[in-house]
């Protein structure tokens, strides 16, 4: 009695999904018709299976392999049950912390790009600078090899502990090196972070005033820079403290061209110094 059966054409309709997808379960046994017509070839389903197909579904929108959920549905028990939905439940909430964090990532590079000055890029000033976290490593600026292979180990070490940050790797220089002409002297990087990190080691920025300029163009060029952070703080009588931050703000993930970089560069300001200016 055809009447009380759904052709293929008919339960895909009903259920949302194509022919395709129920001939693909019926080959790997996760679904079949409940009538075939050797003779015609046409499957038939019964209403019933509606109810089953439900289960497959709803299995399936929690993204669990289709193998788990052919074991499962020939298995079926409430204590499996729970035990599979205590699972997924765990994995749907670490998806949850994955996505919040990835936009928390997009929201801090979109107002990282928008704080570039673009009319004050070729002036020196004070700012106030919030506090910042700093995760740290050192290289050999001589080799690049083991250069880029520390760099390696501070990517994998923070992904670890699900941290990405929003700027590119930065650097910290010695302003006494700065001020000495040695500008290309690099040993310290680090990835920053906007907010505090747990169960992972890290130094701290302070928080503060600190002198601020901007480099545009390749790495190699920064000296120039530096010459007019020296010769702003000479001509407003400011002694620097201890570290520079060199930060991309703009880099290959912005633009193509190393041209069109833009890098930040924060000075710290003596501790008296601040007093002083204070």
């Amino acid at each position: 009695n055809k009447e009380r059966y759904l052709s293929t054409g008919e339960f895909a309709k009903i259920t949302g999904v194509t022919k395709h997808t129920l001939f693909h379960y019926d080959e790997i046994g996760l679904f079949s018709p409940e009538i075939r017509d050797e003779s015609s070839g046409y499957r038939y389903y019964s209403f019933a299976q509606l109810d089953v197909f439900e289960v497959i579904y709803t299995l399936r929108d929690l993204a669990m392999p289709l193998d788990e959920i052919r074991n499962y549905m020939r298995k079926r028990s409430p204590e499996r049950l729970l035990e599979l939905l205590e699972r997924e439940e765990r994995a749907v909430s670490e998806k949850i912390k994955n996505l919040r964090r990835t936009r928390e990532w997009i929201r801090d590079k979109h107002n990282i790009i928008c704080s570039v000055p673009v009319k004050d890029l070729d002036n020196v000033m004070i700012c106030e600078e919030p506090e910042r976290y700093l995760v740290y490593a050192s290289g050999d600026e001589k080799d690049d090899r083991a250069w880029a292979q520390e760099v390696g180990k501070l990517y994998d070490y923070c992904a670890d502990y699900g941290i990405k940050s929003p700027y590119p790797i930065g650097y910290r220089k010695n302003l006494s090196d700065i001020s000495n002409g040695i500008c290309g002297r690099y040993n310290v990087f680090y990835e920053m972070l906007q907010r505090r990190p747990m169960k992972i080691d890290y130094k701290v920025k302070q928080a503060g005033q600190y002198v601020i300029a901007y480099h545009k163009g390749h790495w190699r060029e920064i000296e120039k820079t530096y010459t007019k952070i020296l010769a702003y703080v000479k001509e407003h009588g400011i002694i620097l403290g201890k570290y520079s931050y060199e930060d991309g703000l703009v880099d290959g993930m912005t633009v193509e061209r190393e041209e069109e970089y833009i890098t930040k560069i924060s000075c710290e300001i003596a501790r008296a110094e601040l007093l002083h200016l204070i």
